[in-house]
Order: structure tokens, then sequence, then C-alpha cells
């Protein structure tokens, strides 16, 4: 670094680097640079109309996959055990704990380096109304044979609903913005959701959250789907690196 020269943070992929962009804490600084590098240097950049597809893909996915979690009835999501948490001690509604929650996370994320996008309150808009209309469809089941068959499903099909919207950077739920800010900070993908998915649930279990059996196979095995997902979609989420400008 000579003399004229400043160190900044900035936003970066690792390895097969695939873009870099400034951080926006650092004022006065130019535009990002788009770039490819490695495996996927011959792979197009994603079009507009195919983030917008997987976004609304994900969002459809999160819609059916939250239904049939509930309906399983053996452990809320872990966002939702806090959720319930903080609802039983302020008596607040299940509504209003979920947007207090989601500014807590989206913020907490954001601090840490992980980008937030209009998507992460358009989906929220989204995503409630159709929870509830799939959950009409969806009858109660009593027999825990057809309950696991349920939660399993459901859970396959939120892993794939987040491995969709996260690539796109269009704004992911609360929990993947906290997520991909630890990821930022140099954390892995399993790791980090490990702690974006369990400390939710650790709050809202002291709490009094609803938790359940089906709330720890969540926990423990999200991270590696989410961590396979996303090297799948060839998708490697940025770290904070220091540049000099």
């Amino acid at each position: 670094m000579t003399g004229g020269d400043r160190p900044v943070w900035a936003l970066a992929r690792t390895g097969t680097v695939d873009a870099v962009s400034i951080h926006p804490s650092a004022p006065g600084v130019p535009e990002p640079t788009q770039g490819r590098k490695g495996d996927d240097a011959d792979r197009p950049p994603m079009t507009t109309g195919v983030r917008l597809a997987r976004l609304f893909a994900s969002w459809a996915a999160v819609g059916i996959g939250i239904p049939m979690i509930l309906r399983a009835e053996l452990g809320a999501s872990p966002f939702d055990v806090l959720n319930t948490g903080l609802s039983e001690v302020t008596d607040w509604s299940f509504g209003i704990c979920f947007v207090v929650n989601s500014i807590v996370f989206f913020a907490a994320g954001r601090a840490m380096g992980a980008r937030l996008g209009w998507a992460c309150i358009a989906g929220t808009l989204v995503i409630g109304p159709l929870v509830n209309l799939v959950l009409d469809l969806i009858p109660e089941q009593e027999a825990l044979a057809a309950r696991i068959p349920l939660f399993v499903g459901g859970l396959l099909v939120i892993a794939v609903a987040i491995c969709l919207v996260i690539p796109t950077e269009l704004g992911p739920g609360p929990t993947e913005v906290l997520m991909l800010g630890l990821v930022a900070r140099g954390m892995d993908v399993v790791p980090a959701r490990w702690i974006s998915d369990g400390l939710p649930v650790v709050i809202g279990a002291v709490t009094g959250g609803a938790f359940g059996v089906g709330t720890v196979v969540w926990v423990l095995v999200m991270a590696p789907m989410v961590k396979y997902g996303l090297r799948r979609m060839h998708y490697v989420p940025p770290r904070l690196v220091v540049v000099d400008i």
C-alpha cells in the first residue's frame, strides 16, 4: 500500500471469484466491478428474467413448504420458534413479532456485510397470504406415518427455495441474511447456517416458543443442504476483504 492508498472493506467472492463490490461503509469508492474467474468463467451472468423467475419460484416453494411443516406438527421452523417465544413474553401478535424479529435479523446481517434487496420486504408480503392459502388445502394429519413424510417434504422444499433465492441477490429471508453476514465475515456456510437457525431456537425456546423434535432436525440438516444446494447452483457467497484504493 503506497502513501496515497487507503484500505477499505469490500465484498468479494474468493476461490472461484464471481464478482467484487465495494462495501458501502467506504465513502467515495467506485462502483462495483464485475468479472468471473475459475470454473465459471464461461458461464453467462444471470439475466434479470432468470433472477425474477427463481425469486418467484422460491416464494412459491416457501409458501408450500411452510404449510407442510405446520401440518406435520413436529416442531416449528427456527425463526417461528423465536416469533412464538417473543409473542409469549410481550403479548404481541405473531405478525408483529415476525416483523420485529425480521428487522433485527436484517440489520444484524447487513451490519456484518450481507446485502439486502427489495425482495426482503416483498417476499414477506407475498409469502404470508400464500401460506394461509396452502394451509387451507392441506388437511390436518393425525397419523405419525403421514406427518413424518410431510415434514421431510416440507424441509426439502424450503431448502430448494433458499438455494433458489440467495443466488439472485434480490433479497432473501431474515435467517438467510444473517447467515450471509456471518459468511461475509469469513465463516463457512454450514456453521453460519447453524448459528442463524440455532440462535432463534435457543432464544425462542427460553422464552416459551413452540419447539419440537422437528425443529432440532431442521437446525442440523438445513445447513449442509443449503451448502450443497448453493454449490450446485454455482454460487459462492461473497466475503468481506480489505482492498487498497
